[in-house]
């Protein structure tokens, strides 16, 4: 079962110290990079869709491969949020990123999981990245193989799948 992050995007901006003293679109920028370099919905099958207050800026859209971006428009996005959750077909495969109590409890009562921005980014400690730490850079604790050994198990998978 795969799950549907519903994301406030500027409550979780302003909860990630490396992201606060840019500029907005850098910001925006940055959490899109942030949740698609260290993955803090799990599953890749689990979808993210970031919601943002006020209207797409056209000239430096937003860009991200596999998180949907919303800006709310017309609304809020506490509103936008809530409505998305309304219109599933299924409030309990979806996951509301937020600290806002208001859509905690509205999305809370319609089946929906609620998941603190605190929780969400617990994966910056567990992974143990710092939070000043700019967001584009990959955590420098990644194991390496050296040339040799990734050779033969090169190797070893070839002889194992060409079988």
């Amino acid at each position: 079962m795969s799950l549907h992050y519903i994301i406030d995007g500027y409550n979780v901006i302003h909860k990630v110290d490396g992201l606060i003293d840019r500029k907005i679109e850098d910001c925006r920028q940055g959490l899109l990079k942030l949740i698609e370099i260290y993955r803090p919905q799990g599953s890749l099958r689990n979808n993210v869709t970031v919601v943002f207050d006020g209207t797409i800026d056209i000239s430096n859209p937003p860009k991200s491969g596999s998180v949907r971006v919303i800006f709310s428009e017309h609304k809020t996005a506490d509103d936008k949020i809530k409505k998305l959750v309304e219109c599933s077909s299924n409030p309990r495969h979806i996951v509301v990123v937020s600290d806002d109590k208001e859509i905690i409890y509205y999305c809370r009562s319609l089946g929906a999981q609620i998941k603190s921005v605190k929780d969400f980014l617990s994966f910056l400690k567990k992974r143990n990245i710092s939070k000043n730490r700019k967001t584009d850079t990959q955590a420098k604790d990644k194991p390496s193989l050296d040339s040799e050994l990734a050779k033969q198990i090169t190797a070893d998978l070839k002889d194992i799948w060409l079988k």
